[in-house]
């Protein structure tokens, strides 16, 4: 009975997902959960050829076994002939960030990548995993939302996330495991206790399914009530959060500051999920408020909880994802090739005024310049440090360190920014400026971008 109930969730006409041209994603780790819908995505794939499939390993190189993993999931997608991918990810470990979370942010992470317009990522989460869900939100004294545990369906990325399991025991699943006499991966962290929800899994819910058979239904129901609670506290509030967030999606601390502190908790906790980032716990939410808002107005503060940072710059609140320091890189770059920026800046591609470049795509910058027609060689870096800079619109040069406060470019950006260089001369800040002794049109500099940090 399980296909059937798989196969009408993937086929339900009321989900904008269910299209011809709908790319499942299955996030698979090997363990029993994925292992088995890797088999349903493989039996739907051949009932619905229409439609294009993947499974990708998230490898985290916690285990030993991680690669000996990764082998076993390759064989078992070609078994299910299922494309397969694997990204390997290093965990950002910080102050007051577990590896659990720092490992699930990194995963869903990785798995964005793969999800488009059209994308919709399945993971295996069952209803035992959703009792540790709110088991754990409880203990981080979580409201609403933390309580609402995972919901069957979301926004992800640009897509979609789908849990076909989550209302199902995990028992039905491994009745199918063992009804079709599949294998799969058994990691051994799954019984370290020093885990918390490894320590709820073994130590607790037993407990409690002794006591009370029917606590997994009756947490879901609960579970089920916050959600509409925080439904209903989303549609009070949407348009009052729309009128504090500025169009580069900060929000205003003043605005803030006018909010009780019920009110002003939930706007914030709203305007971090609005932009895909991992709910902060209460005390993290405090020190966030404290810490970034109420700073001193001369401070550049930040606060970080796993890959998720917040930032404060000219009286605004801003959330994002932290990037590796790229501060001491130096790219020569061949102009007669395209360049890849690192951090997902894009890359970068260098035409002849002669030349035609195409159309424009829509995530594409075009920058003129006035450079030598026998180019060959410049160079990008990101560090400004001592760099003196003459913006074609300006009458006299100043430190670029000066140019970037004026430009009122986020602290956290400005090392993001790729300069390009000839032979340790500034040609242009990209997505700022062109300096005056390169201003003219002699070369295109085509610029795709994967992101919209700048």
């Amino acid at each position: 009975m399980l296909y059937p109930a798989f196969c009408q969730q993937l086929n339900d006409p009321t989900l904008s997902h269910a299209q011809p041209s709908t790319h499942f994603v299955l996030g698979l780790s090997g363990g029993v959960d994925s292992r088995v819908m890797l088999h349903l995505l493989g039996k739907f794939k051949a009932q619905y050829p229409k439609h294009q499939y993947r499974a990708v390993y998230v490898h985290h190189g916690l285990s030993d076994n991680a690669d000996h993993w990764q082998r076993q999931c390759e064989q078992y997608c070609q078994q299910a002939d299922i494309d397969f991918q694997v990204e390997k990810v290093t965990l950002a470990l910080g102050a007051q960030v577990s590896i659990e979370q720092a490992a699930r942010e990194a995963r869903y992470q990785a798995l964005s990548k793969h999800i488009d317009s059209n994308g919709v990522l399945l993971t295996g989460q069952h209803g035992s995993d959703q009792v540790e869900t709110f088991l754990l939100a409880l203990k981080r004294g979580s409201g609403p939302k933390g309580l609402s545990a995972m919901p069957a369906q979301a926004e992800f990325g640009k897509g979609r996330l789908l849990r076909p399991f989550l209302t199902l025991p995990q028992s039905c699943i491994q009745d199918y495991a063992q009804q079709h006499k599949l294998n799969w991966i058994e990691d051994e962290s799954n019984q370290d206790t020093r885990f918390d929800r490894n320590f709820i899994r073994h130590q607790i819910t037993p407990i409690l399914k002794a006591r009370w058979p029917h606590i997994e239904s009756t947490i879901a129901r609960s579970a089920g009530l916050c959600a509409e609670q925080e439904d209903l506290l989303q549609s009070l509030l949407s348009e009052r959060l729309k009128s504090m967030m500025l169009p580069d999606d900060s929000i205003s601390i003043e605005s803030l500051k006018q909010q009780t502190k019920p009110a002003r908790d939930a706007l914030l906790r709203m305007w971090i999920g609005q932009q895909h980032h991992l709910m902060p716990s209460a005390k993290q939410l405090q020190q966030i408020w404290q810490d970034v808002a109420l700073a001193k107005t001369d401070a550049a503060p930040k606060f970080r909880y796993g890959l998720t940072q917040l930032g404060r710059f000219e009286n605004r609140l801003y959330v994002f994802v932290v990037k590796p320091d790229i501060s001491s890189q130096v790219l020569e770059w061949n102009v007669a090739e395209e360049l890849e920026l690192p951090n997902g800046l894009g890359h970068l591609q260098l035409i002849s005024g002669n030349q035609t470049g195409g159309l424009m795509a829509e995530d594409e910058n075009i920058i003129t310049l006035r450079l030598p027609e026998d180019i060959q060689h410049l160079q990008v870096q990101f560090s400004f440090n001592g760099i003196t800079a003459h913006p074609e619109s300006r009458q006299h040069s100043r430190k670029l360190k000066k140019l970037l406060q004026e430009y009122k470019i986020p602290t956290w950006q400005r090392d993001q920014i790729p300069l390009l260089m000839d032979k340790g001369e500034l040609v242009s800040a990209l997505g700022l400026f062109v300096c005056k002794p390169y201003s003219g049109c002699s070369h295109q500099l085509r610029w795709f971008k994967m992101e919209n940090d700048i």
